[in-house]
């Protein structure tokens, strides 16, 4: 006998595949991106991406307090006027 699960899920893959009979080829490819796009979210694979960033790539795990200390700085740093201008951002930066 079927479970309640199993009885669902051929339900599901029944009118699915109702629908994809009745449904143009240019509508399923838009479909099937999808549910490829979906797939590969729930997928418990994690993509390793290498980055050319090198030590440019900062560790963002760092403790809680080194986060606030930085703050801290920060906000020191610009309390007493130690500040670029926001024009000179991305001087020298090549992109």
């Amino acid at each position: 006998m079927l479970t309640v699960e199993a009885s669902t899920q051929i339900n599901v893959r029944q009118a699915l595949i109702q629908e994809i009979d009745q449904t143009s080829d240019s509508l399923l490819n838009e479909v099937l991106d999808f549910l490829l796009f979906v797939k590969a979210k729930h997928s418990p694979v994690k993509l390793d991406i290498q980055t050319d960033f090198g030590e440019l790539v900062e560790d963002y795990d760092d403790p809680k307090e080194k986060v606030l200390e930085d703050l801290r700085q920060s906000l020191e740093d610009a309390k007493a006027g130690r500040v670029h201008d926001i024009s000179e951002l991305w001087d020298g930066i090549n992109v």
